[in-house]
């Protein structure tokens, strides 16, 4: 096995070849007969580049089939976006005979495929797994419905604040910046905006065009940090839609947008708006960015996308704050991508060796270059994988704090309610908050239905 703390050096340098000899070597075949495990993945909107992401599957398969030589795996990469992988999905999985043994699914919808009756229960299989028992209960969650699990995550994306040092010191902010209150948010970009007006003093994602996964890169961070982070009320088994958490948020929106304080509405609207802010902050064009955890993979030089490699002196980190201050006082969503076994596969077992084979430290790590923090501390904490990204520490503290979505049907449609609300104000800040609430509102009724949704107040 490769050496634990020098891990840095099969990533950097690529000794993924090394790595499958030696892992096959160490592990048992498990089939007697001539099998096919079929599995499914996104070749396109999950890696930060293709490259990545098709050379972490044909190293986790090729180590695979070393060890089990009666397993022939057949890879299914499907191109294109997260909705052009959730429609095949859907056609792959009508039929047994097309349906993948193993896919890579994200939380974010994941739902739909369990309620669908399309996914098996993992739970005997995860209670027998001592990894899967280090894994923090928010990501665990992610997966898990009604007390049974129908998925492994095996990368998981967490929310913070960048800030372009360089923007701070022209605006006389001092640094470290450490905002207690979304004000302290708001107070930076003005003075951002005052002293450097070509820049963009605030990047605060949302918009319809990007579907629901959207909520997750911008308002639904803001809202777990609300007086209210209520999304699904439990008891009544109704989705919110409007709240005190939720007017904080959409009115937070509209201020911003009313004072000039973010970047062009045709930015942050479009379709591909999430991939705007990797390449932008290195040319000093945004003062405070709400960024994923993968904005600062995508600088370091195995990525390049692009390479920035003076971002540790340029760019700062810090956790969004919440509303006033209050408890917890972080708000991060989370969302995460992990691995699911089809209900009906007649290779269950062998599909949950590749799981556990994915979950090795070392293709934790590999996996990891794809955008993600790793689910399980031995990974999270390997020095070398640390030191490839300066910021990961940063994100990865906030891994326990973050919080995943609903695991109901009904969340695709409130996140486009919440999204449709928050692109209204920043599109037209002289919408009143009212108005914006009430458009939320009359999304997710006419979807879901009126004994669907409550009002919190």
């Amino acid at each position: 096995m490769r050496n634990r703390n020098k891990i840095s050096k099969t990533i950097i340098l690529g000794s993924l070849g090394v790595a499958a000899t030696i892992v096959a070597s160490q592990t048992p075949a498990i089939a007697q007969e001539k099998v096919t495990l079929k599995i499914a993945y996104s070749q396109d909107f999950v890696p930060l580049t293709p490259e990545l992401g098709k050379a972490y599957w044909a190293s986790v398969i090729d180590q695979f089939q070393k060890a089990n030589p009666n397993v022939t795996v057949e890879a299914i990469p499907v191109p294109g976006s997260y909705k052009d992988f959730e429609n095949k999905m859907g056609l792959l999985y009508r039929s047994p005979d097309t349906a993948p043994d193993l896919a890579e699914l994200s939380n974010q919808n994941i739902v739909q495929w369990i309620e669908s009756g399309y996914l098996a229960d993992l739970s005997e299989y995860a209670a027998k797994a001592d990894w899967y028992k280090t894994i923090p209960d928010s990501v665990k969650a992610e997966y898990t419905l009604d007390g049974k699990v129908y998925g492994i995550s095996h990368g998981e994306n967490e929310m913070g604040l960048l800030y372009d040092k360089s923007l701070f010191q022209k605006a006389g902010i001092a640094m470290p910046w450490e905002p207690k209150s979304w004000k302290d948010v708001l107070d930076a970009a003005r003075k951002i905006k005052s002293s450097s007006p070509d820049a963009w003093p605030l990047w605060l994602s949302t918009g319809t065009a990007q579907g629901a996964s959207a909520a997750s890169y911008g308002p639904n961070s803001l809202l777990l940090g609300s007086s209210d982070p209520t999304i699904y009320d439990a008891g009544s088994q109704k989705w919110v839609v409007d709240s005190k958490g939720i007017r904080e948020v959409i009115d937070t929106y509209r201020t911003a947008s009313a004072e000039g304080l973010l970047a062009p509405a045709s930015q942050l609207l479009n379709a591909t708006a999430i991939a705007t802010p990797p390449t932008e902050i290195p040319n000093h064009h945004i003062g405070i960015t709400l960024a994923g955890n993968w904005f600062s993979l995508q600088w370091i030089k195995k990525v390049s996308a692009p390479y920035y490699p003076n971002a540790k002196d340029e760019v700062g980190f810090a956790p969004l704050p919440t509303v006033n201050g209050q408890a917890p006082g972080v708000g991060s969503a989370l969302s995460g991508w992990g691995s699911s076994i089809y209900a009906n596969s007649k290779n269950k077992d062998i599909a949950w060796k590749f799981i556990e084979l994915q979950m090795t430290k070392d293709n934790i790590l590999t996996a990891a270059l794809n955008g993600w923090t790793p689910p399980t501390p031995e990974a999270m904490q390997d020095k070398d994988w640390l030191a490839l990204d300066p910021f990961q520490d940063g994100f990865q503290k906030l891994l326990p704090q973050s919080v995943g979505i609903p695991l109901k049907a009904g969340y695709p449609v409130w996140a486009m309610g919440f999204i449709t609300a928050t692109e209204a104000v920043v599109l037209d800040p002289t919408v009143s908050v009212d108005d914006a609430v009430q458009k939320m509102n009359d999304y997710v009724t006419n979807q879901l239905g009126g004994d669907q949704v409550m009002v919190k107040k």
